[in-house]
């Protein structure tokens, strides 16, 4: 028997607990909306949640029709080793693969971030705690820098490519795209390029 005042999972449970999250997440941000709150205000048990969607992230991925979680596309393409071109390459594969339409889910994306300051709120909060937690670096002004200037790289790229499909960007292969874009990725990653101008008292 279920908890008084909680549904158990049905044909509309899980569609039911997106609509949920999606008011949660455009009112509280990504950070500060919890499962917790989104199942209550589902009026679910929050396991329903976790059984639909695995944890918060998944569940911010499914509400925004994201393709994958982005932290396991940076995993995935980092395999251990920094590799620039692999991150670019991971990263676009993920609005490429398993669409009929390829990089129309990054124009969906972009135009309900467009559309919405609070969608653009979660959106930030979720690149900024979810995907870049472990760039390498001393943390702190140094790591939300390079967490700017990475993404920044990767969207542009994707911007580009799938939203005013500009050349050679928009025709060209995925790994030609990785190859051009990847050496900028590692270069603001490991600090080659990002760091502030040394004064000349550096110098000297």
């Amino acid at each position: 028997m279920s908890r008084a005042g909680r549904r158990p999972g049905g044909a509309d449970t899980r569609a039911e607990i997106l609509e949920a999250a999606r008011a949660e997440f455009g009112e509280r941000g990504y950070t500060a909306a919890t499962v917790r709150q989104v199942a209550r205000r589902a009026h679910v048990d929050p396991a329903l949640v976790y059984h639909y969607f695995a944890d918060k992230p998944g569940l911010f991925v499914a509400c925004l029709d994201l393709p994958a979680d982005p932290r396991a596309v940076q995993t995935q393409a980092r395999g251990g080793e920094l590799d620039g071109a692999r991150i670019v390459d991971r990263f676009l594969a993920q609005w490429e693969e398993g669409t009929d339409e390829p990089g129309k889910p990054f124009v969906t994306l972009t135009q309900a971030v467009s559309s919405s300051p609070e969608v653009a709120r979660a959106v930030r909060e979720f690149i900024t705690e979810r995907v870049w937690t472990r760039v390498p670096g001393s943390g702190g002004e140094t790591a939300a820098r390079t967490t700017a200037m990475v993404s920044s790289q990767l969207l542009g790229a994707a911007w580009a490519r799938y939203v005013i499909r500009m050349e050679p960007f928009a025709s060209a292969s995925r790994s030609e795209v990785a190859a051009w874009v990847g050496p900028t990725i590692e270069a603001y990653i490991t600090g080659r390029l990002g760091r502030p101008a040394a004064s000349k008292e550096e110098d000297e």
